[in-house]
């Protein structure tokens, strides 16, 4: 499949989020001399010049320890998550500053379950359908309940995405998620819910009843989530209804990417990056981490 035609996708239906999946590593235009790029034609300059904002507009994700240390807690849930269908899954708060890249590293992620899925187990379910392991869905400004379900049937295509009660998107969705074996839901841009609403209460009480019918480990993607009560024991009147939810949640977190002398400490002199944040400076051969190279992410592609 061909990189072209990926600037006019949407990730939130499932024919874009499989262009997203199975779409090949870009491939380095050739670095040419001044002198080279003048001598091309009209048509080959075009082509070049092309070639060359692609690139440079779609580099990464870079395997910042950020993004590898994300990526390992992950897979340490997700894969700890084979439960059989009658035992709840837990699952996890992905919960950072904006910037650090939680969306493209959890995309990043997703790819690559879908592609170890599909490699396992095949494009096809034992029944014949078609196999999705990862559904996404995003959120607006003013998501309630019924919004929500809607949006997962809408992810694949559902003809019955115009009509029907909160209660039955969510069991049309329920039918498409087990017809077609998906692993993984991610929820981005969850902090648009108001959580300390009576909306965001029933949002929170059907992630759980998500996660006790639906075989999925559910992904939550947002900033601030914690602070506006995602992960809360009670709701703002003292009522212990979000404690399950809560308690199932585990948060990871993003450090960010600060500009100060300990965050320097491995940057282009040693072609290396550490964690952002230590309480003094370090090099390559002291720092209490493990410093790797910032390099694009290719491994899953």
């Amino acid at each position: 499949m061909s990189t072209r035609g990926l600037d006019n996708l949407t990730l939130a239906r499932k024919e874009g989020w499989q262009q997203f999946v199975d779409a090949p590593a870009r491939t380095r235009p050739e670095p040419l001399s001044t002198r080279k790029i003048r001598a091309l034609g009209e048509a080959a300059r075009n082509d070049y010049d092309r070639r060359r904002r692609e690139w440079h507009a779609n580099l990464g994700p870079l395997r910042t320890p950020q993004l590898v240390a994300l990526h390992e807690d992950l897979w340490d849930i997700v894969d700890s998550n084979a439960h059989d269908g009658d035992k709840a899954k837990g699952a996890v708060a992905i919960d950072a500053f904006p910037g650090p890249g939680k969306t493209t590293s959890v995309l990043a992620f997703a790819r690559r379950f879908h592609r170890r899925e599909i490699a396992e187990h095949g494009p096809l379910t034992p029944e014949g359908h078609q196999r999705w392991p990862v559904c996404r869905v995003g959120l607006t400004g003013n998501t309630g309940l019924k919004d929500f379900n809607r949006a997962m049937l809408e992810f694949f295509a559902h003809p019955g995405t115009n009509r029907g009660t909160a209660a039955l998107f969510a069991a049309r969705a329920l039918d498409c998620m087990t017809s077609c074996h998906v692993r993984l839901l991610i929820v981005d841009d969850l902090y648009f819910l108001r959580w300390r609403n009576t909306s965001g209460v029933e949002i929170s009480n059907h992630f759980k009843y998500i996660a006790n019918e639906y075989p999925v480990t559910l992904v939550f993607v947002g900033v601030g989530l914690a602070r506006r009560g995602l992960l809360d024991e009670i709701d703002a009147a003292g009522d212990p209804v979000l404690a399950q939810s809560g308690r199932r949640t585990t948060r990871l977190g993003m450090e960010p990417f600060l500009v100060d002398t300990a965050a320097r400490c491995c940057w282009p002199s040693s072609s290396a990056w550490c964690w952002p944040a230590h309480g003094r400076g370090c090099s390559p051969t002291s720092c209490r981490t493990t410093c790797s190279p910032a390099r694009p992410d290719t491994s899953d592609r």
